[in-house]
């Protein structure tokens, strides 16, 4: 399997850590890109110019960092990341919409800052910060959370590395105490120390 990645994306880093938790980062040639330049091998991938793409053992290209966490859990070993069905799934699916939703927001508030035209200001990323702050106090409340974690928890834990990693002004640790000790706890795991954006 081939993956195409940027290591400063979150998307692609919950991929990494995906297979580091199902045991199959042995089997990934990683290919290093930069999607804001286009590169040809990645269009070659994707018509979209985004990472992560995962070339599967098809051949055949998959985007889209959840289906490729999908993909990737099946195909691994040890104990699944999704549950397959009914109220376990649907427990996973909510912290995963979560933390998904939060890289997406974060995302969107550094990209927009750092590509948008003017000061660096604008409608989107004051909206976009403020849901990142709404989240984390929710978060902060969630008592679902995992140090066994699920596909869920990992996007959560992904998620708030990238606002360490990118909105470190945000300061919010000190503002969800609970949420900062699991995060600092599932921060440990070899997977998240592995993948460590830089």
């Amino acid at each position: 399997m081939k993956l195409y990645l940027n290591k400063a994306s979150p998307y692609a880093r919950l991929v990494q850590v995906v297979t580091h938790e199902k045991g199959l980062a042995s089997e990934l040639e990683l290919v290093w890109t930069d999607p804001w330049a286009s590169e040809a091998q990645l269009l070659a991938a994707t018509p979209f110019s985004k990472v992560p793409v995962l070339i599967a053992d098809d051949g055949l290209p998959l985007v889209e960092s959840g289906c490729i966490c999908d993909y990737l859990d099946e195909r691994g070993s040890g104990p699944r990341l999704m549950s397959a069905s009914g109220s376990p799934r649907l427990a996973v699916l909510r912290k995963l919409g979560v933390g998904r939703g939060l890289i997406d927001v974060a995302f969107g508030a550094v990209i927009q800052k750092r590509y948008g035209t003017g000061d660096g200001k604008s409608i989107l990323i004051e909206r976009w910060r403020a849901s990142v702050a709404r989240a984390i106090h929710a978060l902060d409340n969630d008592l679902t959370l995992s140090l066994a974690p699920d596909l869920g928890d990992l996007a959560i834990a992904v998620a708030l590395s990238y606002v360490d990693f990118r909105m470190n002004d945000v300061e919010w640790h000190a503002k969800a105490p609970r949420l900062s000790e699991w995060y600092e706890r599932i921060s440990g795991r070899k997977s998240m120390i592995a993948t460590a954006p830089e």
